[in-house]
């Protein structure tokens, strides 16, 4: 994965952000070996999903957690099905070699 560090992206209050094989880090952050990680999960989430159904998805899951948890963003954000294996499995640095495919469904 090729790692670029921008100035006004991701939005304040994001470290990261996965783009395809891209991760973009805004540029006051550093990746660590655990973030780096969390970015590797998701590229596993993208290449399953083709992409495009791995944004459908992550949206359609974000808006019903936003009417779930209240319109809390941050609730919201961090029980998106994606995110929620991507956090749990962060500090497995093995996690995506052993990983089975469509892991992200049990944590819907």
């Amino acid at each position: 994965m090729k790692i670029i560090y921008a100035k006004h992206f991701p939005p304040k209050g994001y470290k990261a952000i996965t783009l395809g094989p891209i991760i973009v880090v805004r540029k006051s952050h550093r990746l660590d070996t655990t973030d780096y990680n969390h970015e590797r999960i998701h590229w596993e989430q993208y290449k399953e999903l083709l992409i495009v159904f791995f944004w459908l998805l992550y949206v359609l899951n974000f808006i019903i957690n936003m009417f779930k948890y209240k319109f809390n963003w941050h609730t919201a954000y961090r029980n998106i099905c994606f995110e929620r294996e991507a956090y749990y499995n962060e500090l497995d640095v093995l996690y995506t070699v052993n990983r089975k495919h469509y892991s992200w469904i049990k944590y819907i």
